[in-house]
């Protein structure tokens, strides 16, 4: 057997990923845990869900990592760590992961948390998960006791570990009695183990957090998504303002204390406001995702048509106002990653050449059929970067339809392969690039590459990180040749609050437990 601390040798990579505290405490941490009081947050959009294990939306994500918690997670610097796992450990075969669960953990409602409802929670997350189903498949949970739940996989790859881990449609862990309600529904009461629970939601007015009182916290230093979590506050309300100008008056006026999402040009006004400090985000980068399973893009020659017909320049600008809030970049991985970061796929890149777009229209047979863009305007830089595609693809003689809708509704109706051509989202740069969910056969957008399939498969089977990360170049350009996805740039998220906050940090999504107010 080998432990936690040896870990699996691709999370020594040096990753460069964006956390930003706000705190005036060199620790980063809430300063001396000013106890109490009531943080409102002006949050961006509407989730459809608060259950982590149903969707990959952010907006799920940011919300529930406060009242969920799974057994793994990262830390700052993408190493894994146990949260709701004491302790686990691994076989020589990588076959069996033995998960020694903490003790004395309560759900919201009361209820001890035993190893019945960890593989409850993991047995429906399995069927949720696209991560899960691809990587994880044919894995079975074995009760050993109360406390320890042992993984039998029929293979290992080198992303187990991070899969259990990951902070995207995560493994959330809850009481087996709602999980069997549930089944793969989303789940209808949110009982978790973390520092907030649920009080309240509105529907498009506001989320409300309160501080659990029998939180068990780890004891570890607080590090990202790990170690020791306070819930200071005693009260956190997410509003729903998706009128980023709303956003913004209402930071400065008192009414809220952090707000998301800011624009650019909002966040150029809001910097000389010596009372306001921001939090900048820049480990992430907008796509333009096709519909791969029908439609005009299921055709190869169609998408690189796309590509040609698109200036990334001209998205990027619409979207972040300035380049000091986006970088040029066609590769998946950031420069600082070594190892993956590669030139090839960089001839590909922005090609922007109308002629040869209109080429290969007419080589494809393209006979202006519509074309959906799945957009909302609750994410600013989606829709501005949707309305410059759409003017784009008809300048190359493309028929372009704009669907702007709420962003509950674009989630659901990228699910069917016959309500959109294209809609935009975003993804957190991963430590290996085909962790990417597009670069999964089952997300939406339905990638199916045998060149791509066959380089993923040599990364996840290499013997060793460095044999591994040859296959980048070959990665890239097979990515640039087929295109699931368009990739205009590296861009930021702007978070930005009052003087007051302390402690607030970013990794991934907002961290709020060790954070305080002042006033």
């Amino acid at each position: 057997m080998y432990s936690k601390k040896i870990g699996y040798f691709f999370l020594l990579l040096l990753i460069s990923i964006a956390l930003v505290g706000c705190s005036d405490d060199k620790d980063n941490t809430a300063g001396e845990d000013i106890a109490g009081g009531e943080l409102n947050f002006a949050y961006h959009v509407q989730p459809v869900t608060l259950d982590p294990q149903f969707t990959t939306a952010d907006a799920t994500r940011d919300i529930s990592h406060h009242i969920f918690e799974s057994l793994l997670t990262f830390n700052t610097s993408l190493e894994i760590q146990p949260m709701l796992a004491e302790s686990y450990d691994v076989s020589e075969d990588r076959k069996e992961i033995t998960f020694n669960l903490r003790k004395g953990i309560k759900f919201h409602n009361g209820k001890e948390m035993t190893a019945e409802d960890v593989v409850a929670s993991l047995e429906r997350w399995h069927k949720l998960s696209s991560q899960a189903r691809t990587y994880l498949d044919g894995t079975e949970y074995e009760i050993k006791d109360d406390y320890t739940v042992v993984a039998h996989l029929q293979e290992s790859t080198i992303l187990d570990l991070f899969i259990y881990a990951d902070m995207t449609q995560f493994a959330a862990i809850m009481p087996k009695e709602i999980i069997e309600k549930a089944d793969v529904e989303s789940v209808d009461e949110y009982i978790g183990t973390g520092p907030y629970e649920l009080v309240e939601w509105k529907q498009d007015q506001y989320i409300h957090l309160a501080k659990f009182a029998d939180y068990q916290s780890r004891n570890e230093p607080a590090d990202g998504l790990a170690g020791e979590k306070k819930a200071l506050l005693d009260d956190i309300f997410f509003h729903i303002v998706t009128d980023p100008s709303i956003r913004v008056a209402g930071l400065q006026s008192g009414l809220y204390d952090i707000a998301s999402d800011i624009p650019p040009d909002s966040a150029q006004v809001l910097m000389k406001d010596d009372n306001i400090k921001h939090a900048i985000d820049s480990s992430a980068f907008t796509t333009m995702v096709f519909n791969k399973k029908a439609g005009v893009f299921s055709d190869q020659k169609i998408r690189q048509a796309a590509n040609a017909a698109i200036n990334v320049e001209d998205m990027l600008i619409a979207a972040y106002v300035d380049e000091e809030f986006y970088l040029k970049d066609h590769a998946l991985s950031k420069k600082e990653q070594t190892g993956w970061y590669t030139n090839e796929g960089s001839d590909v890149y922005n090609t922007y050449d109308p002629e040869l777009a209109k080429k290969l229209l007419k080589e494809a047979g393209y006979n202006g059929e519509e074309v959906v863009i799945l957009t909302s305007r609750e994410y600013t830089n989606y829709y501005n970067m949707s309305v410059v595609v759409k003017e784009q693809l008809e300048a190359a003689g493309m028929n372009v339809k704009l669907a702007v809708t709420d962003w509950s509704t674009v989630l659901e109706a990228r699910q069917d392969e016959n309500r959109f051509d294209i809609f935009f989202t975003a993804f957190t740069i991963r430590p290996i690039p085909i962790q990417y969910l597009f670069m999964n056969s089952e997300w939406f957008g339905w990638t199916d590459s045998d060149e791509i399939k066959r380089i993923v498969d040599e990364i996840l089977y290499a013997d060793s990180l460095e044999e591994a990360q040859k296959f980048s170049g070959e990665l890239h350009k097979a990515f640039w040749d087929y295109l699931p996805i368009l990739k205009p740039g590296n861009n930021t998220m702007i978070t930005s609050m009052s003087e007051d906050v302390d402690g607030y940090q970013f990794i991934s999504n907002p961290i709020l437990w060790n954070v305080s107010l002042k006033k």
